[in-house]
């Protein structure tokens, strides 16, 4: 045991000696006030909260003594502009932090910064940079994403009953309990010519698990809406079953035990479906070992696709996030007779949900924007799937079709979906 101390204090030494090492600054019960009285110190104190704090270090490639180094010059000159009397504005630290921070890999991460000093200029108090959405607009494929967006789906939905038979057509907008998101929910039940039918869900948001279990009466409609499609694949005889379709297009995220309804209803035994890890020390690689995380049969709307040989097919696109991505890669991992179809996804898999049972000191998000003029939302866990770790990169579907390539147009993917079922 001494002499494994003894050689764990070499290696310490000869790393401090490559960059000053960053001291631990603590995310649970933080102190609530400012911690820097200088841009350079702002700059500082953020470096090593995120090298301490900061889950993708084994897979991002971004060289953050490097980082340090060269910005860390820019951030005293801004000190000396202030201390000559001139304003430091907004436009001029973000401008600096985007370049030092916003390449990391982190697809969830937002740093929200205040400027300390504000400039009378400034017409907004605050910024934000966003590592995740810079890098999802260089994609090729990329499409504007918005409130916007979302409303074009339910356009979409007012229009596909001239596009298919239909037996069914419903579009719900819901308010999800216990928070000030709003989510929308569509149910379709595609006749095919032969007879068969095609049970559709489309969801904004992963948003099933508090629906469900909600009492309010002001969202029945919407839980209604989600039962008929799970009614609708639990009951319907199978020659009468083509197959099901889950739409996880511009799905922002949400719940993690939606996957109970989405995966649990159609296995048969306890299923490990992802892993993850959380930092437990204050060393950037110091990661807790990989914790498997399971799923367990449900029974309410149970039925064995599988041995049924019933297809399952998910739609992802670019505006998949969160558990939207999530649920559609560990769909196709754990289910054989599904398939995957639409584009890569946003690529923002790292949990982000608190837990009591383990200790969190060394990661998640941190800061108060008010009381010390910084918030940094950042992922609180790294997941892998399938032996990948997705963040940053996303989920590549079994067979891509681009809506770039189809004027932007919701329908094709759609369509493929239901050419795959009737062709399965």
């Amino acid at each position: 045991m001494k002499r494994n101390i003894i050689i764990l204090a070499i290696i310490a030494l000869v790393f401090s000696g490559c960059r000053k090492e960053a001291d631990y600054h603590p995310y649970i019960g933080e102190s609530d006030k400012l911690a820097y009285d200088s841009y350079s110190g702002q700059f500082e104190y953020l470096w090593k909260c995120i090298s301490t704090g900061y889950v993708f270090w084994d897979v991002d490639n971004t060289d953050w003594d490097a980082v340090y180094s060269e910005y860390m010059p820019k951030f005293r000159a801004l000190d000396a502009k202030h201390e000559a009397g001139q304003d430091v504005t907004l436009d001029e630290l973000k401008e600096l932090y985007k370049g030092a921070m916003g390449g990391l890999r982190d697809h969830h991460m937002a740093i929200q910064i205040k400027n300390i000093f504000p400039a009378a200029a400034d017409t907004t108090e605050l910024f934000a940079v966003t590592p995740g959405q810079y890098e999802v607009e260089k994609r090729d494929y990329y499409i504007e994403w918005s409130f916007i967006e979302q409303a074009r789906f339910y356009g979409f939905f007012q229009e596909v009953g001239t596009h298919y038979e239909l037996e069914a057509n419903e579009f719900f907008i819901v308010g999800i309990p216990g928070t000030s998101q709003v989510g929308l929910f569509a149910y379709c039940l595609f006749r095919l010519p032969d007879g068969r039918k095609i049970p559709y869900l489309w969801q904004s948001c992963a948003a099933i698990t508090p629906i469900l279990k909600s009492n309010d009466p002001t969202i029945q409609e919407a839980a209604a809406l989600i039962e008929h499609w799970l009614t609708a694949i639990k009951e319907t005889p199978r020659e009468q079953l083509a197959g099901i379709i889950l739409d996880n297009r511009a799905n922002s995220g949400g719940y993690q035990d939606d996957l109970d309804y989405l995966v649990g209803s159609f296995i048969n035994e306890r299923t490990e479906v992802m892993q993850t890890r959380y930092k437990e020390g204050p060393g950037r690689y110091e990661h807790s070992a990989w914790t498997p995380y399971y799923i367990d049969p449900q029974s309410q709307y149970h039925r064995d696709l599988t041995a049924e040989n019933v297809p399952y097919v998910v739609l992802c696109d670019i505006n998949s996030i969160s558990m939207g991505e999530i649920e559609t890669s560990i769909i196709k991992k754990v289910l054989p007779t599904s398939h995957t179809i639409g584009e890569r996804t946003y690529g923002a898999t790292g949990p982000l949900q608190p837990t009591s049972s383990i200790n969190l000191n060394y990661g998640g998000p941190f800061g108060n924007i008010e009381t010390m003029h910084h918030y940094i939302y950042t992922s609180t866990f790294e997941a892998r799937i399938d032996g990948k770790v997705l963040e940053g990169t996303g989920y590549t579907p079994d067979q891509i079709i681009l809506r770039k390539d189809h004027n932007d147009d919701l329908k094709p993917q759609l369509d493929a979906a239901i050419e795959y079922i009737k062709g399965y």
